[in-house]
């Protein structure tokens, strides 16, 4: 007696087509939880980064030509610095000298902007009257990250007042003046007209000129003032070889020094604590009768000029004394 048997197919089972696709939404969400996970982590690991970028880096040059910590000045010394500055996570935006006073008071010397990934550059200051002055100097980056370097500088107890050069009545020439010459040597008083002043260049330190573009004005300036009207009013100056760069403190508009100070003063001490380098600027503009105006040459000699009278027009003069540093 044959016994029936039931055929096995070899084939694997159907599945159900509505299965497959659940499947496939399956793996493609765990796929992009995946994903997401992973941008996390990778933004987490950005974001912990970017809260400690690296600050800048900022150094004072060493050398004969520049002024080191703890070193004893005489009051109106040459003080000179070098700085050398890099950008490291972001670039310099900002950059700083302060002068920490004996009373705890600080005093802003200079306060640059500027977007830079890094400089080297040299600034001249003078020694004041203070015993001791902590000078910092701080740069900012876009990260707001600070580097800061310091030094500590003495005044010599032995300094002395100096002498100065007094001059109790200087006529100048503007522009346009044919009777009077507009560029002034201080060391001697001579005045020239500019066909002699392109000889003597690098003895001159002042050139005033009557402002006519908007609200007339006369002013200050020097050979070397850039971005002004300078070479406007006195073209021959922009082939000179020398351009002495005289600095005109405008504070005294707020911070008069009186007229009976500069009367008074014969030696360099009113000079000295009147000129304020923070205001230091390219040229003094609204020169009128009885303001006392501080400067600082190229050279580095303090100076003071009492305005006596104006005459407002480009073809006239102004009148002054002047008394300034030896």
């Amino acid at each position: 007696m044959l016994l029936k048997t039931k055929k096995i197919r070899n084939t694997l089972p159907i599945c159900n087509t509505k299965h497959i696709a659940n499947i496939h939404r399956m793996k493609k969400k765990l796929t992009n939880i995946f994903l997401g996970i992973t941008f996390l982590w990778v933004s987490v690991a950005s974001c912990k980064k970017d809260e400690n970028p690296a600050p800048p880096s900022i150094q004072l040059l060493t050398g004969m030509e520049y002024t080191a910590s703890g070193a004893i000045v005489a009051t109106g010394g040459k003080l000179r610095f070098g700085i050398s500055a890099s950008a490291t996570g972001a670039n310099i935006t900002n950059f700083v000298i302060k002068k920490m006073m004996p009373d705890g008071s600080v005093k802003v010397v200079l306060d640059s902007g500027l977007n830079s990934t890094g400089f080297t550059v040299n600034e001249t200051f003078y020694q004041g009257v203070e015993d001791t002055v902590h000078w910092t100097f701080q740069l900012m980056d876009k990260n707001r990250q600070f580097a800061t370097t310091a030094i500590t500088l003495y005044r010599d107890p032995a300094s002395t007042w100096g002498g100065i050069l007094e001059y109790p009545a200087v006529v100048m020439g503007f522009q346009n003046s044919a009777t009077h010459g507009q560029f002034l040597v201080p060391s001697s008083g001579k005045i020239y007209f500019a066909d002699s002043a392109v000889i003597n260049q690098s003895l001159i330190d002042i050139i005033p000129y009557y402002y006519v573009d908007g609200t007339p004005s006369p002013t200050f300036s020097s050979a070397g003032e850039t971005g002004g009207g300078i070479t406007e009013y006195y073209p021959t100056i922009s082939a000179w070889t020398t351009k002495n760069y005289t600095k005109w403190d405008i504070s005294v508009d707020t911070d008069p020094v009186p007229v009976s100070a500069f009367d008074a003063c014969h030696n360099d001490s009113l000079l000295i604590v009147s000129y304020d380098d923070v205001w230091g600027k390219r040229k003094f503009k609204w020169a009128e009768a009885g303001i006392v105006i501080p400067f600082l040459t190229s050279s580095g000699k303090r100076g003071l000029i009492r305005v006596i009278s104006v005459e407002n027009d480009p073809a006239g003069a102004i009148t002054f004394a002047m008394k300034i540093q030896q």
